[in-house]
């Protein structure tokens, strides 16, 4: 199994991409703790504990947190359970992320702004900031951070969302360089148009919903960037669809 014994944090864990991540780690044989909020705030149903109990099912080892993924100290105490239980953490994959669709400028108002920009843009600073230290004693370590073609390309109603993945990508790439030195690979999973629950609420996502891919299909592609170090891969926004024609 080719993630045999490693340790994973996956974050916004309980339905969709994140869920089909952690199931694929799972089968690849790492040890997958899954984080997301307690409840829904979109009312959308899972929690990171039903994704673990369905991985143990499945004979795989998870373990599932409820994480807010913008409060320092959930997000503390989380990455301190991991390590108290495992004794490290090789993969960071930061999911966890709220969308404002097709809604024009003048419409989101600034609490929504705010929430939108504090679980997409802080959620990964705080989560990287937790894991970071851990990963540069182990001089090894990956990080992904899940983009998306919004943070390349501009869409109406997209000032919200867009502009959060956009920020996402740049911090992604200036931490790359920081980590290095260190062996921490730092790169961007695109995962392109998702069947996922939260899409299927997206007036825009049933333009072209025939052509979008179920979230399991992204499995390979996070599998492959999990294995990845910075002396292998770093810095780099990657495409799902192009896995194994332009990168692997």
């Amino acid at each position: 199994m080719k993630m045999n014994g490693l340790v994973a944090l996956i974050t916004g864990g309980s339905r969709g991409l994140g869920k089909a991540i952690a199931v694929a780690y799972a089968q690849e044989g790492a040890h997958v703790i899954v984080t997301s909020r307690a409840d829904s705030p979109t009312g959308l149903p899972g929690t990171a504990e039903q994704t673990a109990q369905a991985i143990s099912q499945l004979g795989g080892s998870a373990v599932g947190i409820a994480c807010d993924v913008t409060n320092e100290v959930q997000v503390n105490n989380a990455v301190s359970h991991v390590v108290e239980q495992y004794g490290k953490l090789d993969v960071l994959v930061n999911n966890a992320g709220i969308m404002i669709p097709c809604e024009p400028f003048l419409e989101i108002d600034p609490q929504r702004w705010d929430e939108l920009m504090l679980v997409n843009t802080r959620g990964p600073y705080l989560t990287c900031r937790a894991v970071i230290p851990i990963m540069i004693q182990q001089r090894s370590g990956s990080i992904i951070n899940i983009g998306s073609n919004a943070g390349v390309e501009h869409r109406w109603g997209g000032t919200a969302y867009c502009s959060s993945k956009a920020a996402l990508h740049m911090f992604n790439m200036c931490l790359a360089e920081e980590l290095k030195e260190y062996n921490i690979a730092v790169n961007v999973l695109s995962p392109g148009g998702l069947k996922s629950e939260g899409s299927n609420a997206i007036p825009w996502a049933h333009t072209n919903w025939d052509q979008r891919v179920e979230p399991e299909d992204c499995g390979p592609s996070a599998v492959a960037l999990a294995l990845h170090r910075a002396d292998t891969m770093t810095g780099k926004v990657l495409d799902r669809a192009t896995y194994k024609q332009t990168w692997s």
